[in-house]
């Protein structure tokens, strides 16, 4: 109910386009053409990112289905959190993938939540990796900055295994003196691949790329100047809310009322950005890449605007288009989440 509230509060907050409300949804042609843009490293990465949901205990990945979804043979090595408090279990993970000079570094996003799961604990371990989401007081790390606290205490809890992983690789001569190193993740999965990101350029470890599907923003300008220099792509969906929060300078801004109110919580004042280039999936699945910070704020506006008529929907009309922007499918031949199809392209 608290999340469902606080998806009304912000949708009332946003301004709403006059052209909106009236304005019927664009149909898509009966036999569309395949996306404008493709990006074959992001459609292994996606997979990547997918696969990052099974990650259920810490060691050596022998599923074949990794390396069939991936198209290439290869070692990997999962990494689940093992907090001493049992209910935390495990509720943060990542893995590591390494095949010919390439290194794939992936991370789980937020666990999903069923009301009609008959495992109790497993919901709970839903629910508490949700709380956690939602804790975007700053914690300060000396590689990091300032950065949100919730995704910092995730991050911590997986990295040391991660690292130890490929430190390991590289000592038995595993992988290259220079290999490609990719770093991705879904929903909160994106956020930790971009302080994993960050780690690595310190650790004298170049990242080739990030890509991220749905994250969050994990810190302000402090993060982004640690940030600056990494090849980094987030792509992001129509209607999807998730790489909205923890909201930013425009969008409080364009919503006083929801400024007052986090105000009067005293939680973070909007000085968190977004890192990265842009690649945008509208409604017809095709990419949109704003030229620059203007461009980015253009369609920001634009974007807000769009999520205005949604507080007319039924909440549970509300939830159901907001998960379903989110969703990165089940990477089947069939798969039609915009996400998937953005980034793969349509399948047939």
């Amino acid at each position: 109910m608290r999340i469902r509230a606080t998806l009304l509060c912000i949708l009332s907050c946003l301004p709403v386009a006059a052209s909106a409300a009236t304005a019927a949804a664009p149909v898509p042609a009966a036999h569309a053409a395949p996306p404008a843009a493709r990006d074959p490293v992001g459609c292994k990465l996606i997979k990547a990112s997918a696969y990052a949901y099974d990650i259920g205990k810490t060691g050596p990945l022998t599923d074949p289905v990794l390396p069939a979804l991936l198209g290439e043979q290869g070692e990997g090595y999962g990494v689940a959190s093992a907090a001493t408090d049992t209910q935390d279990g495990n509720r943060d993970a990542g893995y590591v993938w390494h095949s010919g000079d390439e290194l794939i570094v992936a991370f789980r996003g937020t666990l999903p939540y069923s009301s009609g799961d008959q495992q109790t604990s497993q919901e709970m371990l839903s629910i508490e990796d949700w709380i956690n989401d939602a804790n975007a007081r700053p914690a300060a790390d000396p590689d990091l900055g300032a950065v949100h606290g919730g995704f910092e205490a995730a991050f911590q809890s997986v990295w040391p295994g991660l690292m130890q992983q490929i430190k390991s690789w590289q000592t038995a001569g595993k992988l290259s003196t220079n290999p490609k190193v990719y770093v991705t993740g879904h929903s909160k999965g994106g956020a930790l691949a971009m302080l994993a990101a960050v780690k690595l350029k310190d650790a004298k470890l170049p990242v080739t790329q990030v890509i991220t599907f749905g994250a969050p923003r994990v810190g302000g300008a402090d993060f982004a100047a640690k940030y600056a220099g990494i090849d980094g792509i987030r792509y992001e969906n129509e209607d999807d809310l998730v790489p909205h929060v923890p909201l930013n300078g425009l969008e409080l801004s364009l919503a006083p009322l929801l400024r007052r109110v986090i105000d009067l919580q005293g939680s973070p004042k909007g000085d968190f950005v977004s890192v990265g280039k842009l690649r945008y999936i509208d409604s017809d699945g095709n990419i949109q890449t704003p030229a620059d910070a203007a461009a980015e704020d253009d369609l920001e506006k634009s974007r807000l605007e769009d999520f205005g008529p949604m507080i007319f929907d039924s909440p549970q009309d509300i939830a159901d288009t907001l998960i379903g922007a989110h969703s990165i499918g089940d990477m089947s031949a069939t798969d039609d989440s915009r996400y998937y199809q953005g980034v793969c392209g349509k399948p047939y």
